[in-house]
């Protein structure tokens, strides 16, 4: 177990992403041949890019529901925690409750708390979903939630480690991302097949927070391995707070 842990940390951490894409309850609108459409999602995606990185959560409380496993081992552990993002950047983790397996505790998702507080506010703009990293096509009009989002295509401009091809989803009206999906170009190892997520996001207060985040990764020896966590109660720790 010590090698598998590492490498799953180094999946599950890159940014834009987190497992086998999970159903999404959305309504097809249009298709992409509509130029009017079309129009409005080049629209939304300018918005999109421009605000990229400017409204980032911070100075607020959420519960996280982790819940790991090795099915291939018989191995399985949930964990109930509270994630604090400071107004800093910073990222916090206390843990309220701990069942199951030890090992896949102490190996996946402890592994990932630490690392997620390690690398909270570092620079990852080699690896953000902008043109800089990718192509975007137009896929057309979805209803979700009640809300209507513009869905592209995004391909990897270089196959570089932490970059990923599949789908991003930006809300029409706020132009924040409300949905991701796709696999790894790039294995960040060759005890690793592939490498799929989903995350889900929730609008809040003109800031998209993660509501549902999901990684499964296909190993070579150790078979499947899955991540699924769940964000909940969301709460700022000031009225006034800071968008980075």
């Amino acid at each position: 177990m010590a090698v598998l842990p590492a490498l799953l940390l180094a999946a599950i951490l890159a940014p834009g992403a987190a497992a086998a894409p999970a159903p999404v309850d959305a309504k097809t609108l249009d298709s992409a041949a509509d130029p009017t459409r079309e129009k409005a999602g080049e629209n939304v995606l300018g918005r999109y890019v421009q605000a990229s990185g400017s409204r980032v959560a911070r100075g607020i409380t959420m519960a996280a529901m982790f819940a790991a496993s090795l099915p291939k081992m018989g191995k399985a552990a949930t964990v109930s925690a509270k994630r604090l993002i400071t107004k800093d950047g910073a990222v916090n983790y206390e843990i309220t409750d701990r069942r199951g397996d030890s090992t896949v505790w102490k190996e996946l998702i402890l592994r990932y708390i630490n690392g997620e507080m390690e690398n909270a506010g570092k620079d990852h703009s080699s690896v953000a979903v902008t043109p800089a990293n990718y192509k975007f096509k137009y896929k057309g009009e979805r209803e979700r939630d009640g809300r209507v989002a513009h869905v592209f295509e995004v391909t990897p401009r270089k196959k570089r480690q932490g970059l990923f091809k599949g789908e991003v989803w930006i809300d029409s009206e706020t132009a924040l991302t409300v949905y991701e999906t796709g696999r790894f170009v790039k294995s960040p190892s060759v005890f690793l097949k592939k490498v799929e997520f989903s995350r889900e996001y929730a609008i809040l207060d003109g800031v998209a927070v993660p509501k549902t985040m999901q990684t499964s990764i296909e190993t070579r020896f150790w078979g499947p391995a899955q991540l699924d966590i769940q964000f909940s109660d969301f709460h700022w720790e000031d009225p006034l707070f800071a968008l980075n």
